[in-house]
């Protein structure tokens, strides 16, 4: 039996007061593997790193079961320092973080 996997890049745009805003770039692989795609809370939670960006601004931030990381970019993305973790053991989620970390020109250390 085949499977395919599709593999595209969402665009996550985050607004704010004035002419603050940012995009996020995320690599997602839409085949049943958890760390892939990005989950509707994620972007709950990177909305609300976004609305509170002052206070993640210069502050040291792990991203535990970061999968495609939006939350964990979005930190760096304000100037956070930030460290994404996820399962070892998943060698392809691992290199996707990184990637994203590559494509939105983001520091951030891998583990």
């Amino acid at each position: 039996m085949m499977t395919t996997t599709t593999t595209t890049i969402s665009q996550h745009n985050f607004y704010g007061a004035g002419d603050s805003e940012t995009c996020i770039s995320i690599i997602e692989n839409l085949k049943e593997e958890y760390g892939l795609f990005v989950w509707p809370c994620s972007v709950i939670l990177a909305e609300y790193v976004w609305q509170h960006r002052s206070r993640f601004r210069d502050s040291s931030i792990l991203e535990l079961g970061a999968g495609t990381s939006l939350p964990g970019l979005v930190a760096a993305k304000v100037g956070a320092n930030v460290t994404l973790t996820d399962d070892a053991t998943k060698p392809e989620v691992l290199d996707n973080m990184r990637r994203v970390c590559e494509l939105n020109k983001l520091n951030c250390n891998v583990i």
